[in-house]
């Protein structure tokens, strides 16, 4: 009986800490994207976003009526932000939503990281460095820009996260099924993936 009483305890402080962890990252991150925020897609992302939407095709350059595939921007990205183009929203408005959403990722990011630490270290320890982690300058910087960051840092997470997984036998399979995924996905993510496979 105290075996579970101290388990409840326990489970529910827990709780606590990831609620925690996660309303502490988005407050500290809103200001920032009204500070710092940046205000319109341009540069790179513009360009590939706006291909996507009008040709159905990631590509940078066109010449004529010829569209140059991507070669050097990390694709996921690209498709994170012409994911939200189908909520046909303006422009003001597009790049706010991309930029919450980015607070969440973030938000999730430090949760994971807390689960890879409790892995191998206390709950007090592990909160600690998530709280570090979540106030990290650039980690919350990234949140106001137009960037791969935000997503790049929480596929790495889940990727670490499941990769630690593996060795828990019970579950063998599903861990491995997701680290694999997740492996492919942060590749996709990453430029070099064009690398490995063209």
């Amino acid at each position: 009986m105290t075996y579970l009483n101290n388990n409840q305890f326990f489970k529910k402080k827990e709780t606590f800490v990831l609620i925690f962890l996660v309303l502490s990252s988005v407050l500290i991150r809103i200001p920032i994207i009204f500070i710092f925020g940046d205000t319109k897609l341009d540069w790179e992302w513009g360009q590939l976003v706006n291909n996507l939407i009008v040709y159905d095709t990631l590509s940078y350059r066109k010449f004529d009526d010829f569209l140059l595939p991507n070669l050097f921007m990390p694709p996921l990205y690209a498709y994170y932000l012409y994911l939200f183009s189908f909520l046909h929203l303006e422009l003001e408005n597009y790049i706010n939503v991309v930029l919450f959403s980015q607070v969440f990722l973030a938000a999730g990011s430090v949760v994971i990281f807390y689960k890879i630490n409790k892995i191998f270290f206390s709950q007090k320890i592990s909160f600690y460095t998530s709280l570090v982690f979540s106030f990290f300058p650039i980690h919350v910087y990234a949140c106001s820009q137009i960037s791969s960051i935000s997503l790049q840092n929480f596929f790495l997470m889940l990727f670490f996260y499941f990769f630690f997984q593996i060795n828990k036998k019970k579950k063998l399979f599903y861990n491995i099924n997701f680290f694999t995924n997740f492996w492919s996905t942060y590749t996709f993510k990453r430029r070099v993936y064009f690398n490995f496979y063209y």
